[in-house]
């Protein structure tokens, strides 16, 4: 009888003490996840912010405990971090309007300006340096007037993944997914006086399978050769799907009472975090990256003056991406996966109107 008791004491201090290691390790396995991803709400200011409520932000009620969703923004870039809201947007891009009722004084702060305009990759780093504001916002990004209404294109849309699709796509069709929007946009800007080319080659397909690594890499030779046989071209806009692991927020907004997906620029800085120290990739070397900087963030401001809500915060990475090729190059991502075609459909109307703000 003694010995069963004692037993049944060992047990209970057994189950006891592996409660608590578990509780240990869920702990430290969280605070990792904040510490490597880039994005520490105490470090960024976001405490000043919070706590947001969902009459702010157009967000259904929060969910009771905070959910941890890894990003794939570009297919091959993740990160992590922690939400109590899971649907519709997501707490790091969407601290709007808030975040975004800074004027352009605020913004010569290099702690204002990172925090209310980008999200850095854990893989890079945030230099003032590279980040002017003044010189960035005093850039003309304006095309040769001579150009506009004539024949020969000034503005080429590629995607160097084209099987990105939305939630209602055929994926036996691709221009129900980013493809369509690429086409759409062209339409726009075409409408607008604006003479734009649509590329669809596929550069995410090998041997008849959907390939997403190297798709960089195999798209170069085609686009250098676009430029050499059309030198009118001034800018290349490159349009995405992000991809965001379930549960995945949705990325609503709305424009003139319509669902539309949000947007988020990306720039790669060709420099890599290594232990705190930015180091120049030397293999991916990108000329144009001071003007690439200057052309996102004046398209963010013309949209969050235009359209507060419909951007997400600008995505800076280590990598160049296809940025690299003119000094007007830009990367869009459109939505993610969850949203509907229409939705992204509906982005390219005032992603047109900014473009043509800037450059006419």
């Amino acid at each position: 009888m003694v010995k069963r008791r004692v037993h049944r004491v060992h047990r209970r201090r057994g189950l006891v003490l592996g409660l608590v290691v578990s509780i240990l390790l869920l702990f430290v396995i969280s605070f990792f996840n904040t510490l490597v991803s880039g994005e520490n709400f105490a470090e960024n200011g976001y405490s000043q912010i919070l706590p947001l409520t969902a009459e702010d932000f157009l967000l259904p009620p929060p969910a009771e405990e905070a959910t941890t969703i890894r990003i794939f923004g570009l297919n091959d870039v993740e990160f992590d971090f922690s939400t109590n809201y899971d649907d519709v947007q997501m707490v790091l891009d969407t601290l709007y309007p808030r975040a975004l009722e800074v004027d352009l004084e605020d913004l010569r702060n290099p702690a204002t300006l990172r925090n209310s305009m980008y999200i850095v990759d854990n893989r890079t780093l945030f230099l003032p340096e590279m980040f002017d504001v003044d010189q960035m916002i005093g850039r003309d990004l304006r095309i040769n007037p001579e150009k506009i209404g004539g024949t020969a294109p000034v503005v080429l849309i590629f995607h160097t993944h084209t099987t990105e699709m939305f939630v209602d796509s055929d994926p036996s069709d691709k221009y129900t997914g980013i493809v369509g929007i690429g086409a759409y946009l062209t339409e726009l800007l075409n409408a607008r006086g604006i003479p734009t080319m649509h590329y669809t080659r596929r550069f995410d397909i090998v041997d008849g399978r959907s390939h997403i690594f190297g798709a960089y890499e195999r798209q170069e030779p085609y686009i250098r050769q676009i430029l050499a046989d059309n030198p009118s071209i001034e800018i290349i806009i490159d349009i995405h799907r992000d991809g965001i692991e379930d549960p995945a927020p949705r990325l609503i907004t709305y424009v003139n009472g319509e669902r539309t997906a949000r947007l988020m620029f990306v720039n790669g800085l060709s420099t890599r975090n290594v232990n705190g120290v930015a180091v120049p990739i030397a293999y991916l070397p990108n000329p144009n990256r001071a003007c690439n900087l200057a052309f996102s963030f004046q398209m963010q401001m013309e949209l969050n003056q235009s359209h507060p809500g419909l951007n997400r915060r600008i995505y800076l990475n280590a990598f160049r991406f296809s940025t690299h090729f003119l000094p007007k190059s830009l990367f869009v991502e459109v939505g993610d996966q969850r949203n509907t075609f229409g939705e992204a459909i509906n982005a390219m109307y005032p992603l047109a109107d900014a473009l043509v703000n800037l450059l006419k």
